[in-house]
C-alpha cells in the first residue's frame, strides 16, 4: 500500500502522462504548417544553437538513439538539418540546422510563445516555478534510478 506521499506522486505522474499526450498533440498541430512534428521540433530545439551527435540528442531528450536517428534522417532529407563531420569522432556525425531549419524553428517558437502566454494567463508565476522545480526533482530521481538499475544489471550480467 503506497504512502500518502507515494499516492500523491502517483496521481501527479498520471497527470503528467495525460498532459504529455496533449502537449504532443498540440505541438504537432503547431508545427505542421512549418513541415515539422512535435518530435522533430524537440530535435531542432537541441541542435538549433549547437550541432550534436545523435547519441547526444538522444541523451538530452531521453530518447533512443534509433528513434533520434530516424528523426535526424527525416530532418536532413527534408532540408531542415544536415550532417557534418565531427572532429571528435570519425563515425559519429554532427547534426545541425540548415538556414531553412533554423528559420522554421524560430517561427514555431514565436507561435509557441503566444501559446504559452495564453495557456499561463490564469497561472501564478510562483506556482509555475514550483511545478518546474518539482518536475526537475522527479526527473533527477528517475535518472538516479536509471543509473542504479543499469549498474545492477551490469553486476548481474558479470556474476551470471
Amino acid at each position: 500500500m503506497p504512502t500518502p506521499r507515494g499516492e500523491a506522486l502517483s496521481g501527479l505522474v498520471w497527470e503528467i502522462l495525460l498532459t504529455a499526450g496533449r502537449l504532443t498533440e498540440f505541438g504537432n498541430r503547431l508545427t505542421a504548417p512549418f513541415g515539422l512534428t512535435a518530435a522533430r521540433w524537440q530535435v531542432m530545439g537541441v541542435i538549433v544553437h549547437r550541432a550534436a551527435t545523435i547519441a547526444e540528442i538522444g541523451r538530452r531528450l531521453s530518447q533512443s538513439r534509433q528513434g533520434v536517428q530516424r528523426l535526424g534522417d527525416e530532418l536532413a532529407r527534408e532540408g531542415f538539418a544536415l550532417y557534418s563531420s565531427n572532429p571528435k569522432h570519425a563515425r559519429a556525425k554532427l547534426l545541425g540546422p540548415t538556414p531553412q531549419g533554423a528559420a522554421a524553428y524560430r517561427e514555431v517558437m514565436k507561435l509557441q510563445a503566444e501559446w504559452m502566454d495564453a495557456l499561463s494567463a490564469k497561472m501564478q508565476v510562483e506556482n509555475i516555478a514550483a511545478a518546474r522545480a518539482l518536475l526537475a526533482t522527479l526527473a533527477s530521481g528517475l535518472e538516479e534510478g536509471r543509473t542504479q538499475n543499469a549498474a545492477q544489471g551490469r553486476e548481474r550480467a558479470s556474476s551470471g
